[in-house]
């Protein structure tokens, strides 16, 4: 997925993880998952970015599409264990 630019929540920063890094799997990601919006609270989709930073360190990055094509980052940190499943068999398609 390209993004036209990005935003940033500052609760996008709460859990050490650089822009830079957040960027980088978004840009790179095997594996994006959709959360259709929960009406009347969260009216938006979700997207939830798995991959690997410039570091090889597994991050999910949680992000909204706004309507000019900006990403705007809501949530970045590493990867939770829920995820490895998900994550892990990304990984063997790209062999």
């Amino acid at each position: 997925m390209r993004f036209v630019a990005y935003s940033w929540t500052a609760a996008s920063r709460r859990h050490g993880v650089s822009r830079e890094r957040a960027a980088h799997v978004v840009e790179h990601c095997g594996l994006v998952l959709v959360r259709p919006p929960v009406l009347p609270d969260r009216p938006d989709e979700v997207l939830l970015f798995l991959g690997d930073d410039q570091d090889g360190i597994a991050l999910e990055v949680v992000g909204v599409l706004l309507d000019d094509g900006r990403l705007r980052v809501i949530h970045a940190m590493v990867m939770q264990r829920r995820y490895l499943p998900l994550y892990e068999e990304v990984a063997t398609w790209s062999l």
